[in-house]
């Protein structure tokens, strides 16, 4: 219980509100059960009186004392005034109950959105800081989850279930001890009836849980075929499987549809065997009620109000018997989002790390060794000094440990062995804004945003004026592109930039990455994925943005790294070999072979 009492925590500072709304649920509560005693005494006093003065002037007279006869004209006459005063006291506790009602429902809403609103907040901002070793290793789908589903189950129990329970509870207690002040025999038959009214519904609920997960289950996976098979509607059309695709959509459908039938099924089923033992229970009191007013034993009006109380028995039996369940899976969800936000980051800062200066680019790898899992290193001993500004190709095969070295000087990843420096800084003792701040990485695939180009560029530097990030994007060779657009840098461009083509999709992130004015620049295999004619405008571009910056460029395409300051080979996370272009080219080793391959393609094409 943990996890609850952590809830409970968050809901701290608004405990006047809790207190408020407790208390509202206890006033409604309470009125709701006035009304049936007021019909009561409204009841007998409308008719009590009415048939005692029909059976005293049917007897003969003088049967009749006259101090006897002069009380019970009073009370005749005074019935009209007493029951008016009913009425207004009536009226008078449904409106304080609605009023109350309103207040309590508002109070409980506000309660429960503004918990949705702290947690889903503190989740989401711990979820910024953890590293990516957690969002590699966990599924995007359970992230969404936690945030979205697991925090509303959670709201429900607060805003919804737990109101309710308290309110049954009381409802069951105040009602319980009424019926028995009432008539204790019609109370003591209601009593014995509430559990085969229990007994059917947690029969029929196991079953409707059931299906209830296969609904889910289907549902998920429906959305997941809609969302994946909408995603890649291009390869469905290319390949023509439209009919097939129907058709296997058809099979999940056509199995929601028959689950959704079976729950209605037990649904009906469940009303109908509770509306029999509600309505069975109904007929006894109406039964043995009215025997007892017929022979004296109890007023017509206590009859009423017995049969209004039943009502307010069964179904919060059946609610409070069942809470415990609902409180599981909101206290399972508890535990879920409190497990994510008790997960601590790999890479932090320090205490006492240290704000960075502006970096001239001068950066150092020393004896630096890394694994994303124990006994599997990535990188192998790298010891590397850059001088600022220098331009640094680093090639090899896929999986040689190109790109987990840049996210090492990113400090995505902490060494596991040795350091990394940028100006003599060590990167564990600094702070991290103040690194990322100096660093920009454009990859291969970036990921950009649906919203304007303008608000795409500045995204890197949200503090930026127009000006600047024009200026970034004509270092990048965007801004004729741009301007030729009847909205110009106020284009949309679309989910993870649908509109763009693949150069112009890099130049955008080039000038995002512009715009913080870095001093360390990483291009992670930016143009390998482009045309000739596109790679030849990125290239002049990215000439121009790494003049007077230090600048690293991944590569598979050997045409793009050529004029290097220096060219890194990389083989199973160690530096094998170094050297200029020529250099290379020159000795026998992974570089010639590498480029040799790439020139016989090239003849060949």
């Amino acid at each position: 219980m943990r996890s609850f009492r952590r809830t409970l925590a968050i809901l701290r500072p608004y405990r006047g509100r809790v207190l408020l709304a407790v208390t509202m649920t206890l006033l409604v509560t309470l009125l709701q059960i006035v009304p049936p005693r007021i019909y009561q005494v409204a009841i007998d006093d409308a008719i009590r009186p009415a048939l005692a003065a029909r059976g005293e002037l049917s007897k003969p007279t003088p049967a009749r004392p006259p101090a006897r006869e002069t009380a019970l004209r009073r009370q005749v006459d005074r019935a009209p005034s007493t029951i008016t005063w009913l009425a207004v006291i009536l009226i008078a506790v449904i409106v304080v109950r609605n009023v109350c009602s309103y207040l309590n429902s508002y109070t409980v809403s506000w309660i429960g959105n503004r918990f949705v609103f702290d947690l889903r907040f503190a989740l989401w901002r711990h979820l910024q800081r953890l590293s990516l070793t957690f969002h590699n290793q966990t599924q995007t789908g359970k992230i969404m989850a936690r945030a979205t589903a697991d925090i509303e189950l959670i709201q429900q129990l607060i805003q919804g279930q737990l109101v309710t329970f308290i309110s049954d509870l009381v409802t069951l207690v105040a009602v319980l001890a009424m019926l028995f002040f009432l008539e204790w025999r019609l109370a003591g038959i209601i009593v014995l009836l509430v559990p085969f009214y229990v007994v059917s519904y947690l029969t029929f609920l196991k079953n409707i849980r059931e299906v209830s997960n296969d609904q889910r289950r289907l549902y998920d996976e429906m959305i997941g075929k809609l969302s994946e098979k909408i995603s890649g509607i291009a390869v469905v059309k290319a390949f023509v499987r439209e009919d097939w695709e129907r058709q296997d959509f058809m099979k999940t459908v056509r199995a929601k549809f028959k689950v959704d039938m079976r729950q209605v099924h037990l649904n009906r089923r469940l009303g109908l065997v509770s509306a029999i033992i509600s309505s069975l229970g109904t007929g006894v009191v109406y039964s043995y009620g009215g025997w007892m007013v017929q022979h004296g034993e109890m007023t017509t009006g206590k009859l009423v109000a017995l049969t209004f109380y039943i009502g307010f028995i069964f179904n919060p039996a059946v609610r409070v018997i069942d809470f415990n369940n609902s409180l599981q899976w909101a206290v399972s969800a508890m535990d879920r989002v409190f497990q994510t936000l008790d997960t601590r980051p790999e890479v932090e800062d320090k205490p006492d790390a240290l704000p960075l200066p502006s970096l001239r680019g001068q950066v150092d790898f020393q004896d630096v060794h890394f694994g994303y899992m124990e006994d599997q290193e990535v990188i192998r001993g790298v010891d590397l000094h850059v001088d600022a500004g220098q331009v640094i190709a680093i090639v090899g095969h896929s999986g040689a440990g190109k790109t987990t070295l840049m996210n090492l000087l990113m400090r995505f990843y902490d060494p596991t062995q040795g350091h990394v420096r940028v100006d003599g800084y060590n990167l564990c003792d600094v702070r991290l804004e103040s690194l990322r701040r100096q660093i920009s990485m454009v990859a291969q695939e970036n990921v950009l945003f649906s919203v304007t180009l303008m608000e795409n560029i500045k995204y890197g530097n949200r503090d930026a004026s127009d000006e600047e990030a024009i200026r970034a994007s004509k270092a990048a060779d965007l801004h004729d592109f741009v301007e030729s657009l009847p909205d110009g840098y106020e284009t949309m461009i679309g989910e993870n930039g649908i509109k763009l083509s693949g150069g112009q999709k890099q130049r955008l992130a080039l000038a995002r990455a512009l715009v913080t004015d870095p001093r360390i620049l990483i291009l992670d295999d930016v143009t390998s994925a482009l045309d000739g004619e596109t790679e030849a405008r990125v290239q002049d571009a990215l000439r121009v943005v790494m003049k007077g910056r230090t600048t690293f460029i991944i590569a598979h395409r050997l045409s793009s790294v050529v004029d290097a300051d220096r060219i890194l080979v990389m083989e199973e996370g160690r530096i094998v070999d170094q050297g200029t272009h020529d250099e290379l080219t020159e000795r026998p080793g992974i570089y010639r072979d590498l480029y040799q391959e790439q020139f016989r393609s090239a003849l060949q094409a």
